[in-house]
Order: structure tokens, then C-alpha cells, then sequence
């Protein structure tokens, strides 16, 4: 029995010496399971292609286009820098899902998904509902549609339904579907506006101030197609570049502070910011309207997203966090909406550029 106990080390080290060597067959440079995870590293440009003359070269694109990242100048002309914090992602659940948005007078539908996926869906709920497209500009997020006869009938369609009962007495309608870039990022926004006539004529689109109990119709009604996720799978390649200009985005530079830049009016910017820090739970310590300042308690740790262990979260008492700071924000004008800038806590200095970068993206990404 010693003998046979013995040898079951000589055993053991001899099964490890002809097993660690295969290892080798499945992975290493040259096993079954190699590790691809650095081949990025070995990646290299190559040079566009040359298209002849005589063929056009519209259908050529970037396969994989990289986009420009914003505020990356000032660190591409140092020989030496800290790698910037990543933007902060955070999203709440209700706004993983469709929902209609009302300011003032006016209402629009956010759906979670970018116009390049929201924009053949919106096309599906018209052929749906035997709605004819007019004139569709994707570049413009514009879709008219074709005008819709209405009589005094019942209909089966949503859409000649809300028309007949909320505007019967017109004869002629036509829609405009409005889509464009969300506050938040990766989000859109859609708007209907109905215009109505005696007979089919030429008329004018009239600007949109406020929603109609029509157009507050129908948008239930879009709402309520795209929650269910009818339609989806497409994707619009000429609609990725739907309002290529976001209405609401971070801009930094190498000589400037970071700003959020608002698109919108000064009301709606305003609101933005108001609910985008109540979204995200952020303290309002004062605000002033006609200054267009709020100062803020920001704590950076909340916004982690670590998950607590079963010690921290049993003795919670113990990991307070003390690292909240006071920051101003301060919304002013600039050439094509407002600015929101990130000052001291006493609204006459820049904050930190970091902070300020953070502080910024949070706001945005809490918009809605």
C-alpha cells in the first residue's frame, strides 16, 4: 500500500508534463482557440480605392466609418496626456421605452431608438394605415404625406379614424412627420403636423407652436405602434443622416472650456437642464431664471455605477459618501441656442475641465 501511494505523485507530475504541452495545440499564437482580443493593434489604413471616371463612386462609402470624437484636438497636440474619463452612460427605465413629451403647447414622441431605425418603422405605420407618402427628405427628417380624403363614413384605418373624428368637417388632409435627433444621445424625436383644406391645393406647412387635438391623436397613435415594436428590423441607411446636428451636445476644445450646447429655445433649455437634474437625483441648491443659473451639490461617486457589496450595503452608515462639490451652471446665449457652462461654487470661475466634462455628459445623458 506505501508503494502504490508513492507513486501517485510520479503519477500526477507525469500526466502535467504531457498535458501542459497540448495546451499549446488549442491556444498560443498558432492553437485551434487563438487569442484574437489584440489584432486591432496590428490593423494599419490602406489606401481608398481608385474609382475610373466613367463610373460614378456614390454607392463607395466607409464600411466601418469612424466618427470625429469632440474635444480630442487638445489632447492629439500633447506628446503627453491623462486618458480622459469616459462619458457616462446612464439610462432609467422609463426611458428605454416610447413616450410622448409635452412643453408648453406643443407635444412629440421619444422613442429610444436612433431616426436611422425609427425612420422605416414611421413608414410601416403609414403603409399600415394605406397612408401615401408624398415627398420623403431624409436628410431633413421631413416625410409629407399625400393628401387623405375624408367622408362621412367609418373607417378601419387609425389614421383616417382620428381624422374623421377629430376634424370630419374638413374634406382634405395631409401629415408632416418630423423626426430628428432627441436630447438624449441615441434617442428620437418625432412630431406630426396636420394641415387641412376644403380641396386638395398648394398650401403652405404652418410652423409648429402648438399640437392639435389631431395631431395629439395621432401621435397616441404612433406612440402606441412603435411601443409595440411593429415593423421593426429595418434599418434606413439614407436616414443616418437625419439631423446630423443633435440638439443638444457636448463641444470642448483645446482653448476652451467645456460647454453642453442647446439647440432649442431658452424656455425649453431651461426645462432640459431642470429635468435632466431631477432625473439623476442631483440637489438643486438655489436657481434664478432670469440669470439662468442653478448651483448644485454634485457627487461624483453616485455616478459610478459600482453595485455596493453585502458589507457596504449592510453598514451603509460606515461609506457615506463626502465627496459632493458645488458647481454653478450658468445657461447663456450662443450663436445657434445656449450654452451650459460648469462654473465655481460661486459662479465667477470655471470649474475644473474634468469635472466639467462629467458634470455636463450627466446632464445630457439624464435629458430627455
Amino acid at each position: 500500500m506505501k508503494h502504490v501511494l508513492s507513486l501517485r505523485p510520479i503519477a500526477l507530475l507525469l500526466f502535467m508534463a504531457v498535458i501542459l504541452p497540448g495546451c499549446r495545440w488549442f491556444g498560443g499564437e498558432s492553437g485551434w482557440f487563438r487569442d484574437r482580443e489584440a489584432d486591432y493593434r496590428q490593423a494599419r489604413p490602406v489606401p481608398a480605392p481608385v474609382i475610373p471616371r466613367d463610373l460614378g463612386d456614390h454607392a463607395i462609402g466607409e464600411a466601418m466609418f469612424i466618427p470625429e470624437v469632440p474635444g480630442m484636438d487638445r489632447y492629439l497636440a500633447q506628446d503627453e496626456f491623462s486618458l480622459p474619463r469616459p462619458a457616462t452612460l446612464f439610462a432609467r427605465e422609463e426611458d428605454r421605452g416610447v413616450r410622448i413629451q409635452r412643453f408648453a403647447d406643443d407635444s412629440w414622441v421619444v422613442a429610444p431608438d436612433p431616426p436611422s431605425l425609427v425612420w422605416p418603422r414611421i413608414l410601416q405605420f403609414l403603409a399600415d394605415n394605406g397612408v401615401a407618402v408624398d415627398r420623403e427628405q431624409p436628410e431633413a427628417g421631413i416625410l409629407d404625406s399625400q393628401w387623405i380624403e375624408i367622408r362621412d363614413e367609418r373607417y378601419r384605418d387609425v389614421v383616417r379614424s382620428v381624422l374623421a373624428a377629430e376634424a370630419g368637417e374638413i374634406g382634405q388632409h395631409r401629415l408632416r412627420v418630423q423626426v430628428g435627433q432627441a436630447v438624449r444621445r441615441g434617442a428620437t424625436e418625432i412630431g406630426i403636423t396636420h394641415l387641412g383644406a376644403d380641396v386638395a391645393q398648394e398650401l403652405e406647412w404652418p410652423a409648429r407652436s402648438s399640437s392639435t387635438s389631431a395631431e395629439e391623436a395621432l401621435l397616441a397613435e404612433l406612440a402606441g405602434y412603435l411601443a409595440a415594436e411593429v415593423g421593426q428590423g429595418g434599418i434606413s441607411l439614407r436616414a443616418q443622416t437625419i439631423a446630423a446636428e443633435p440638439k443638444a451636445e457636448v463641444l470642448s476644445g483645446r482653448d476652451r472650456a467645456p460647454v453642453l450646447r442647446f439647440r432649442l429655445d431658452y424656455d425649453r433649455a431651461w426645462a432640459t437642464v431642470a429635468t435632466a437634474l431631477d432625473n439623476a437625483e442631483i440637489p438643486v441648491i438655489d436657481r434664478d431664471a432670469n440669470e439662468g443659473t442653478y448651483r448644485i451639490s454634485f457627487d461624483e461617486n453616485q455616478f459610478r455605477g459600482e453595485e455596493p457589496g453585502w458589507f457596504r450595503r449592510t453598514f451603509s452608515f460606515a461609506f457615506r459618501s463626502t465627496g459632493a462639490q458645488a458647481y454653478t451652471l450658468k445657461l447663456e446665449r450662443a450663436d445657434d441656442g445656449f450654452d451650459l457652462r460648469v462654473l465655481g461654487p460661486a459662479g465667477d470661475a470655471e470649474a475644473d475641465r474634468d469635472a466639467s466634462e462629467q458634470v455636463l455628459n450627466i446632464i445630457r445623458e439624464f435629458a430627455s
